[in-house]
């Protein structure tokens, strides 16, 4: 059958292909297209047989393309979308629109195509021409992962709280709970919902991931409620953190005061003392420590915290004998001629008085807090609103200062070993997890991997913990100001002197702002 012919040549269409002859040199080849814009169903997919056609007009018969169907239905591979292409003018469809219907239907049920068809599209958004998404599968929803909370600790900032009467020092320093209280839980992972193909073939969904709770065995529970699985405390305590497990730490509850009916106290683990601390006593504790009586202690011997943190609501009197020491940091009203040393932080609401304090940064309240007299020595930063006082009283800040290129090159060192640790952990966790799974079925040989394994992750979620703390410690001192600091937030008196890495600098007027080294130069601003 002709489907059409100039006095160059005759294209014609045989059993579903394309033929043409060429009988004349000369024919544009560019105007071939313009040729059949009346033929949308024509595909000349041999081009270049038909251009040596063209060039040589040799009348010989060659085929050079094919008639495409009138409506061609495509589907992606992986059968989530079937797109149609009318091959007609717009016309014709137009007119017939009814028949291209009725023909695209057919065509779709012949290529089993059942699911999320477009009926819309159909009565009103056909256009010749064009691929046309004509329906879409259902993608599956992956199920959800477990999901795990823990109890959060309170967080340790000191406020300075103000009634009209009296001022506080208040602060939410150790979270206590009693056998059975809620720690945390974990709601199990969801299975997802299949999605559906074009063609009606069910998508398993992805289930979601399992996760681990890690808690300490000896000090907590796990019991399944209202389908979850929940943590309860086995024991009375304080809620801590080691090694990346929730654990309830042994918790020494003293109602009273540490005075001649207690005798010196010397505790495994953390100690609250509802009282205050006697003169002449001495309280030590492997964690925490807080003296939660108003008045403060007064005369004391000695606080001591080997792992953890001090708080003192009330402040201390020391009459020049008391000495605290925490291996973290020191939280406190006021200090009066006592000695104060900390691994990390002194926190001092009001102020120091004829005190000496040693950390790494000592912290007075930058507005009211003082500091007045004594030996105060940093390693990295001392912040205070007011240093000094208005008789003159000689102030010495000293901040030993620390290199900061070679600090930031030792976190840069920790934090590469850090990476590596944590991505060992994260494989761990899996092979934790599938070892969970299995928990029960397992032979002596499997048991014994287990704990070999189960032990070498705590050991390394230990060493984690440890940079963790390393490098907020480090953070922090980068957070500094040149290389030592020391910040004046209201007004520092005359004598007040300041050395900062061997730099020194005495004051001769009221003075307010932050010293800083940089370069071996101590700068002001």
């Amino acid at each position: 059958m002709e489907i059409v012919s100039n006095e160059f040549l005759i294209l014609e269409e045989e059993n579903g292909s394309v033929f043409a002859t060429v009988t004349k040199k000369g024919f544009p080849l560019l105007m071939i297209n313009q040729l059949l814009s009346g033929f949308p169903r024509v595909n000349l997919n041999k081009f270049m047989v038909l251009k040596e056609a063209i060039e040589t007009a040799s009348g010989e018969k060659v085929e050079v393309g094919l008639v495409k169907a009138e409506v061609e239905c495509i589907l992606s591979k992986d059968l989530m979308t079937a797109k149609i292409r009318l091959n007609c003018l717009q016309e014709d469809l137009a007119g017939n629109n009814d028949k291209y219907v009725s023909n695209i239907l057919d065509l779709l049920h012949y290529h089993n195509v059942r699911e999320g068809i477009k009926v819309q599209i159909l009565h009103s958004g056909l256009e010749a021409g064009k691929e046309i998404i004509i329906a879409t599968g259902t993608e599956p929803i992956n199920g959800e992962d477990a999901a795990v909370i823990y109890f959060k600790r309170s967080d340790r900032k000191p406020k300075i709280m103000e009634d009209g009467k009296a001022n506080y020092y208040e602060m939410n320093f150790i979270d206590e709970v009693k056998k059975g209280d809620w720690l945390g839980e974990k709601i199990p992972p969801k299975d997802g919902k299949p999605g559906k193909t074009v063609t009606g073939d069910f998508i398993l969904p992805k289930p979601g991931k399992n996760k681990k709770l890690f808690y300490d065995h000896k000090t907590i529970g796990e019991y399944e409620e209202d389908g979850k699985t929940v943590l309860r405390a086995l024991i009375d305590g304080v809620v801590e953190f080691q090694s990346g497990k929730i654990v309830v730490g042994d918790h020494l509850v003293i109602d009273g005061d540490v005075g001649i009916e207690t005798g010196n106290v010397d505790f495994i683990g953390s100690i609250t003392v509802k009282g205050t601390v006697m003169d002449g006593f001495t309280v030590t504790a492997t964690k925490d420590i807080s003296i939660m009586s108003e008045l403060g202690i007064s005369g004391i011997n000695r606080l001591e915290s080997k792992t953890g943190d001090i708080f003192i609501k009330g402040g201390i009197f020391g009459k020049g004998q008391s000495i605290v020491t925490a291996a973290r940091n020191i939280y406190l009203k006021h200090a009066n001629e006592c000695t104060l040393e900390a691994g990390e932080n002194i926190h001092i609401g009001f102020y120091s008085l004829g005190s000496v304090l040693r950390a790494k940064n000592i912290i007075a309240d930058g507005t009211k807090g003082k500091l007045i007299g004594g030996v105060i020595e940093a390693r990295s930063k001392v912040t205070a609103g007011i240093i000094g006082n208005k008789m003159e009283r000689k102030t010495v800040i000293q901040v030993a200062g620390f290199n900061r290129e070679k600090l930031k090159a030792e976190l840069d060192e920790m934090l590469m070993e850090y990476k590596q640790k944590v991505m060992e952990v994260e494989k761990l966790k899996r092979k934790l997890e599938v070892y969970d799974s299995f928990i029960g079925q397992l032979n002596s040989s499997q048991n014994q991997q287990f704990e070999e394994t189960r032990d070498y992750f705590d050991a390394l979620m230990h060493s984690i913990f440890t940079f963790e703390e390393k490098r907020k410690s480090i953070m922090e001192m980068l957070e500094t100001k040149g290389e030592g600091e020391v910040f004046i937030g209201q007004i520092a008196f005359p004598d007040t002197q300041l050395e900062i890495k061997h730099l020194r600098k005495k004051l001769n007027s009221a003075t307010k702002g932050t010293f800083y080294a940089e370069n071996n130069n101590l700068h002001y601003e």
